[in-house]
């Protein structure tokens, strides 16, 4: 799955789908979270919450 930045809630994720459930969250230590996108809830895998586009687009380059 391909990392990109989703503006959710105030805030901007660097994020993934995954088919992972929120209860791996403790067990891999990823940061698992189901959001409401688009009228359906996508379990997401969350590698950072950023305050600003600027942040989150650089924290994606790093990440790619």
């Amino acid at each position: 799955m391909r990392w990109k930045v989703v503006f959710y809630e105030g805030r901007f994720l660097v994020c993934r789908k995954t088919w992972h459930s929120p209860e791996w969250m403790g067990i891999d230590k990823k940061d698992i979270r189901l959001l409401a996108i688009n009228g359906q809830n996508q379990a997401v895998e969350v590698y950072a919450d950023c305050s600003t586009k600027e942040l989150a687009n650089k924290l994606l380059f790093h990440k790619r």
